[in-house]
Protein backbone atom coordinates (compact mmCIF):
# COMPACT_ATOMS: atom_id res chain seq x y z
CA UNK A 1 0.00 0.00 0.00
CA UNK A 2 0.73 3.77 -0.97
CA UNK A 3 -0.29 6.98 -0.01
CA UNK A 4 -0.67 9.82 -2.16
CA UNK A 5 1.17 13.13 -1.59
CA UNK A 6 0.90 16.65 -1.69
CA UNK A 7 4.69 17.09 -1.20
CA UNK A 8 7.25 15.38 -3.40
CA UNK A 9 9.06 14.69 -0.39
CA UNK A 10 7.73 11.89 1.55
CA UNK A 11 9.27 11.22 5.76
CA UNK A 12 9.64 7.85 7.44
CA UNK A 13 12.00 9.87 9.75
CA UNK A 14 12.80 12.60 11.15
CA UNK A 15 14.67 15.70 9.34
CA UNK A 16 16.72 19.00 10.06
CA UNK A 17 13.38 21.25 9.36
CA UNK A 18 11.87 19.31 12.32
CA UNK A 19 14.78 19.52 14.79
CA UNK A 20 13.17 20.04 18.23
CA UNK A 21 16.28 21.77 19.14
CA UNK A 22 16.25 24.66 16.49
CA UNK A 23 15.31 28.28 18.02
CA UNK A 24 12.64 28.57 15.94
CA UNK A 25 10.71 25.76 17.45
CA UNK A 26 11.57 26.75 20.62
CA UNK A 27 8.99 25.32 23.66
CA UNK A 28 10.92 27.21 26.23
CA UNK A 29 8.31 28.99 29.13
CA UNK A 30 5.80 27.10 27.90
CA UNK A 31 3.79 24.59 29.59
CA UNK A 32 2.67 21.19 27.64
CA UNK A 33 0.17 18.44 28.24
CA UNK A 34 0.13 15.09 26.54
CA UNK A 35 -2.81 12.68 26.93
CA UNK A 36 -1.65 8.75 26.42
CA UNK A 37 1.78 10.24 27.96
CA UNK A 38 3.01 6.41 29.11
CA UNK A 39 2.77 4.32 26.36
CA UNK A 40 2.34 4.46 22.02
CA UNK A 41 3.85 7.83 20.94
CA UNK A 42 3.22 9.46 24.39
CA UNK A 43 6.79 9.63 25.08
CA UNK A 44 8.64 10.17 22.34
CA UNK A 45 6.15 13.55 21.68
CA UNK A 46 7.29 14.36 25.67
CA UNK A 47 10.78 13.81 24.63
CA UNK A 48 10.66 16.23 21.92
CA UNK A 49 8.99 18.71 23.59
CA UNK A 50 11.53 18.05 26.41
CA UNK A 51 14.36 18.56 23.75
CA UNK A 52 12.95 21.83 22.09
CA UNK A 53 12.65 23.64 25.94
CA UNK A 54 9.68 22.82 27.23
CA UNK A 55 9.35 24.63 31.14
CA UNK A 56 6.71 21.54 32.10
CA UNK A 57 5.04 18.47 30.62
CA UNK A 58 2.13 17.13 32.33
CA UNK A 59 1.86 13.44 31.65
CA UNK A 60 -1.83 11.79 31.67
CA UNK A 61 -2.30 7.99 31.13
CA UNK A 62 -3.85 4.63 33.10
CA UNK A 63 -0.52 3.13 33.69
CA UNK A 64 1.64 5.02 36.70
CA UNK A 65 4.17 3.03 35.90
CA UNK A 66 4.55 3.47 32.50
CA UNK A 67 4.17 7.59 33.31
CA UNK A 68 6.74 7.14 35.62
CA UNK A 69 9.42 5.52 33.51
CA UNK A 70 8.88 8.33 31.09
CA UNK A 71 8.70 11.37 33.74
CA UNK A 72 12.44 9.44 34.35
CA UNK A 73 14.12 9.60 31.44
CA UNK A 74 13.14 12.91 30.51
CA UNK A 75 14.28 14.56 33.54
CA UNK A 76 17.34 12.55 33.75
CA UNK A 77 18.18 13.76 29.98
CA UNK A 78 16.38 17.13 30.30
CA UNK A 79 16.77 18.36 33.77
CA UNK A 80 15.15 21.89 33.29
CA UNK A 81 11.98 20.33 32.07
CA UNK A 82 9.93 19.46 34.92
CA UNK A 83 7.57 16.32 34.59
CA UNK A 84 4.23 15.68 36.44
CA UNK A 85 2.31 12.64 36.13
CA UNK A 86 -1.13 12.24 36.50
CA UNK A 87 -3.02 8.83 36.79
CA UNK A 88 -6.18 10.07 34.32
CA UNK A 89 -8.26 8.05 32.18
CA UNK A 90 -9.80 10.88 29.44
CA UNK A 91 -13.22 9.07 29.73
CA UNK A 92 -13.48 10.25 33.08
CA UNK A 93 -13.84 13.95 33.14
CA UNK A 94 -13.61 14.51 36.95
CA UNK A 95 -10.13 13.05 36.93
CA UNK A 96 -8.54 15.30 33.53
CA UNK A 97 -10.07 18.50 35.64
CA UNK A 98 -8.27 17.47 38.86
CA UNK A 99 -4.93 16.88 36.84
CA UNK A 100 -4.79 19.94 34.88
CA UNK A 101 -6.28 22.18 37.94
CA UNK A 102 -3.34 21.20 39.59
CA UNK A 103 -0.74 21.61 36.86
CA UNK A 104 -1.56 24.68 36.67
CA UNK A 105 -1.79 25.78 40.30
CA UNK A 106 2.35 23.79 40.00
CA UNK A 107 3.39 25.52 36.63
CA UNK A 108 0.87 28.40 35.61
CA UNK A 109 -1.45 28.44 32.62
CA UNK A 110 -1.00 25.63 30.18
CA UNK A 111 0.39 26.47 26.39
CA UNK A 112 -0.03 23.21 24.68
CA UNK A 113 -2.49 20.47 24.66
CA UNK A 114 -1.18 17.17 22.41
CA UNK A 115 -4.40 15.00 22.73
CA UNK A 116 -2.56 12.12 22.14
CA UNK A 117 -4.62 9.00 23.89
CA UNK A 118 -7.08 6.91 20.99
CA UNK A 119 -8.29 3.23 21.50
CA UNK A 120 -8.46 0.74 18.59
CA UNK A 121 -11.22 -2.17 18.55
CA UNK A 122 -9.87 -5.34 17.07
CA UNK A 123 -10.06 -5.82 13.57
CA UNK A 124 -13.52 -7.66 12.58
CA UNK A 125 -16.22 -6.71 10.28
CA UNK A 126 -19.46 -4.41 11.81
CA UNK A 127 -21.15 -7.99 12.71
CA UNK A 128 -18.45 -10.01 13.91
CA UNK A 129 -17.37 -7.12 16.44
CA UNK A 130 -17.50 -7.22 20.36
CA UNK A 131 -20.02 -4.59 20.48
CA UNK A 132 -18.32 -3.22 24.12
CA UNK A 133 -15.29 -3.24 22.55
CA UNK A 134 -16.35 -1.52 19.05
CA UNK A 135 -17.94 0.93 21.14
CA UNK A 136 -15.10 2.01 23.36
CA UNK A 137 -13.69 3.55 20.55
CA UNK A 138 -15.78 5.97 20.93
CA UNK A 139 -15.47 6.51 24.51
CA UNK A 140 -12.16 7.24 24.33
CA UNK A 141 -11.55 8.40 20.31
CA UNK A 142 -15.21 11.02 21.01
CA UNK A 143 -16.06 11.28 24.47
CA UNK A 144 -12.57 11.37 25.73
CA UNK A 145 -11.15 14.16 23.50
CA UNK A 146 -14.45 16.03 24.30
CA UNK A 147 -13.80 15.85 28.05
CA UNK A 148 -10.05 16.52 27.51
CA UNK A 149 -10.39 19.62 25.34
CA UNK A 150 -12.97 20.96 28.39
CA UNK A 151 -10.52 20.00 31.08
CA UNK A 152 -8.13 22.00 29.24
CA UNK A 153 -9.71 25.25 28.21
CA UNK A 154 -10.24 26.79 31.40
CA UNK A 155 -6.67 26.08 32.58
CA UNK A 156 -5.05 27.31 29.00
CA UNK A 157 -3.77 30.63 27.89
CA UNK A 158 -6.06 32.44 25.17
CA UNK A 159 -3.84 31.55 22.22
CA UNK A 160 -2.86 28.30 22.77
CA UNK A 161 -2.21 25.13 20.72
CA UNK A 162 -4.08 22.20 20.48
CA UNK A 163 -2.92 18.88 18.78
CA UNK A 164 -4.79 15.75 17.62
CA UNK A 165 -3.31 12.84 17.07
CA UNK A 166 -5.53 11.20 14.18
CA UNK A 167 -5.36 8.37 11.55
CA UNK A 168 -5.53 7.57 7.99
CA UNK A 169 -8.54 5.82 8.89
CA UNK A 170 -10.32 8.71 9.59
CA UNK A 171 -10.31 9.86 5.63
CA UNK A 172 -9.20 6.91 3.45
CA UNK A 173 -11.02 4.72 1.84
CA UNK A 174 -12.08 1.29 3.18
CA UNK A 175 -9.46 -0.53 5.68
CA UNK A 176 -10.95 -4.32 6.14
CA UNK A 177 -12.09 -4.58 10.34
CA UNK A 178 -10.89 -0.81 10.79
CA UNK A 179 -15.28 0.34 11.22
CA UNK A 180 -15.05 1.57 14.70
CA UNK A 181 -11.56 3.30 14.61
CA UNK A 182 -12.49 4.74 11.44
CA UNK A 183 -15.42 6.10 12.26
CA UNK A 184 -14.80 7.41 15.81
CA UNK A 185 -11.08 9.29 14.86
CA UNK A 186 -13.18 10.74 11.89
CA UNK A 187 -15.96 11.85 14.63
CA UNK A 188 -12.89 13.05 16.75
CA UNK A 189 -11.69 14.70 14.17
CA UNK A 190 -14.69 16.97 14.00
CA UNK A 191 -14.62 17.50 17.37
CA UNK A 192 -11.59 19.48 16.97
CA UNK A 193 -12.48 21.29 13.83
CA UNK A 194 -15.82 22.42 15.76
CA UNK A 195 -12.81 23.95 18.14
CA UNK A 196 -11.46 25.48 15.73
CA UNK A 197 -14.03 27.46 14.68
CA UNK A 198 -15.29 28.28 18.58
CA UNK A 199 -12.46 29.40 19.55
CA UNK A 200 -10.67 31.01 16.37
CA UNK A 201 -7.60 32.60 18.54
CA UNK A 202 -6.25 29.27 19.44
CA UNK A 203 -4.46 26.99 17.13
CA UNK A 204 -6.16 23.57 16.48
CA UNK A 205 -4.48 21.05 14.12
CA UNK A 206 -5.54 17.14 13.11
CA UNK A 207 -2.20 15.26 12.47
CA UNK A 208 -1.99 12.05 11.25
CA UNK A 209 1.56 11.01 12.91
CA UNK A 210 2.77 8.36 10.14
CA UNK A 211 2.50 4.70 10.55
CA UNK A 212 3.93 3.73 13.35
CA UNK A 213 4.72 0.07 14.94
CA UNK A 214 2.48 0.26 18.15
CA UNK A 215 0.57 -2.25 19.87
CA UNK A 216 -2.79 -0.53 18.20
CA UNK A 217 -1.32 -0.72 14.71
CA UNK A 218 -0.36 -4.23 15.40
CA UNK A 219 -4.32 -5.17 15.47
CA UNK A 220 -4.62 -3.64 12.16
CA UNK A 221 -2.05 -6.32 10.81
CA UNK A 222 -3.87 -8.85 12.38
CA UNK A 223 -7.15 -7.74 10.66
CA UNK A 224 -5.14 -8.25 7.59
CA UNK A 225 -4.18 -4.67 6.83
CA UNK A 226 -0.88 -3.85 4.78
CA UNK A 227 0.65 -1.35 6.18
CA UNK A 228 3.70 0.83 5.02
CA UNK A 229 5.49 1.32 8.32
CA UNK A 230 8.05 4.39 8.77
CA UNK A 231 11.12 4.45 10.31
CA UNK A 232 11.81 0.54 9.12
CA UNK A 233 9.99 -2.10 8.53
CA UNK A 234 9.38 -5.32 10.90
CA UNK A 235 9.15 -8.02 8.22
CA UNK A 236 12.31 -9.55 9.65
CA UNK A 237 10.20 -11.09 12.68
CA UNK A 238 8.62 -14.17 12.13
CA UNK A 239 5.62 -12.99 14.39
CA UNK A 240 5.13 -9.14 13.61
CA UNK A 241 2.03 -9.21 15.71
CA UNK A 242 4.26 -10.21 19.12
CA UNK A 243 7.10 -8.03 17.74
CA UNK A 244 5.10 -4.86 17.62
CA UNK A 245 4.02 -5.52 20.85
CA UNK A 246 7.48 -5.96 22.46
CA UNK A 247 9.55 -3.97 20.40
CA UNK A 248 10.38 -0.26 21.35
CA UNK A 249 7.86 2.33 19.56
CA UNK A 250 10.28 4.33 16.80
CA UNK A 251 7.86 7.73 16.76
CA UNK A 252 10.88 10.21 16.16
CA UNK A 253 8.84 11.63 12.84
CA UNK A 254 5.84 12.43 14.38
CA UNK A 255 7.29 13.09 17.89
CA UNK A 256 9.72 16.23 15.72
CA UNK A 257 6.67 17.02 13.72
CA UNK A 258 4.27 18.01 16.76
CA UNK A 259 6.73 20.37 18.08
CA UNK A 260 7.05 21.58 14.37
CA UNK A 261 2.95 22.27 14.76
CA UNK A 262 2.89 23.86 17.91
CA UNK A 263 5.51 26.82 16.61
CA UNK A 264 4.64 29.84 14.67
CA UNK A 265 6.12 28.23 11.05
CA UNK A 266 2.61 26.04 10.96
CA UNK A 267 0.68 28.87 11.98
CA UNK A 268 -1.05 28.42 8.25
CA UNK A 269 -2.06 25.09 9.23
CA UNK A 270 -5.08 26.03 11.29
CA UNK A 271 -7.68 24.35 11.61
CA UNK A 272 -6.70 21.36 8.97
CA UNK A 273 -5.64 17.96 8.87
CA UNK A 274 -1.84 17.45 8.12
CA UNK A 275 0.13 14.05 7.82
CA UNK A 276 3.93 14.09 9.41
CA UNK A 277 5.11 12.59 6.03
CA UNK A 278 4.51 15.93 4.24
CA UNK A 279 7.82 18.10 3.75
CA UNK A 280 7.31 21.40 6.21
CA UNK A 281 9.34 23.11 3.79
CA UNK A 282 7.19 22.75 0.86
CA UNK A 283 3.90 23.01 2.86
CA UNK A 284 5.06 26.27 4.00
CA UNK A 285 5.94 27.32 0.03
CA UNK A 286 2.60 26.51 -0.82
CA UNK A 287 1.05 28.95 2.35
CA UNK A 288 -1.09 31.35 0.66
CA UNK A 289 -2.71 28.81 -1.41
CA UNK A 290 -3.37 26.80 1.75
CA UNK A 291 -4.97 29.91 3.74
CA UNK A 292 -6.89 30.97 1.15
CA UNK A 293 -8.42 27.53 0.00
CA UNK A 294 -9.91 24.18 1.85
CA UNK A 295 -7.16 22.21 1.11
CA UNK A 296 -6.46 19.61 4.30
CA UNK A 297 -9.86 20.06 5.52
CA UNK A 298 -12.47 17.16 5.51
CA UNK A 299 -15.86 17.30 3.72
CA UNK A 300 -17.65 15.72 0.99
CA UNK A 301 -16.11 14.83 -2.34
CA UNK A 302 -16.80 16.46 -5.39
CA UNK A 303 -19.65 19.11 -3.51
CA UNK A 304 -20.03 21.28 -4.53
Amino acid sequence: MAFPSPTKTWHTATYPSIDPSLPALSSARKNIVISGGGSGMGPEIAKAFAQSGAASIALLGRTEATLLETKQQIEAKYPNTKVATYVADIISAPALEQALTTHEKAFGKLHVLLANAGYMASGRSIVESDAEDWWTGFEVNVKGNFNLVRAFLPHAVSDAVVLHTNTAAAHAPYFAGMSGYSASKMAGAKVFEYLHYEYPEMFVLNIQPGVIQTGMTAKAIEAGVDLPFDDGELSHYPYVFEAMLTSPVIANLPASFMVWAASKEAKFLNGRFVWANWDVDELKAASAEIEGGNRFTTGLLGWP
